[in-house]
């Protein structure tokens, strides 16, 4: 496979991986909510930290694939004190020893507001109260 045809996989993947991840912003933020929820009541840790954390980006549904060359992508929800702030997208490629695809979530925990900041000001996601 030549690194021309490598690329070209790559980049199939990662435009799969995003066009499946487009979710309601409604129903998004629910799916956030109930991620958010559960992580708590079933990780003391995560509570705790959550208690004191400013901000909470939660993507409750992260879709990763591949085979050598992997991508994988997701859409999630920040709560700032608890408030809906923003919507999130995360993407990521990968290449190695791989095969297969899971699905997965997680939560970003910022404790202060310099994290706060940082989050709402990087072009790296989408732009914060974006609804589509």
């Amino acid at each position: 496979m030549t690194i021309k045809s490598k690329l070209k996989y790559l980049a199939a993947l990662i435009l799969a991986v995003s066009l499946t991840s487009g979710t309601a912003f409604a129903s998004l933020t629910s799916e956030s909510r109930a991620a958010l929820s559960q992580l708590r009541s079933q990780n003391s840790a995560a509570a705790k930290v959550s208690s004191r954390a400013l901000a909470v980006l939660v993507f409750p549904n992260v879709v990763k694939a591949g085979f050598i060359f992997g991508a994988q992508g997701g859409e999630g929800i920040l709560f700032v004190h608890g408030k809906t702030a923003g919507r999130y997208r995360t993407v990521a490629a990968s290449y190695g020893l791989q095969a297969g695809a899971q699905k997965f979530g997680y939560a970003l925990f910022f404790m202060n507001q310099k994290a706060v900041d940082w989050i709402n000001n990087t072009r790296v996601f989408l732009k914060p109260n974006q609804k589509n």
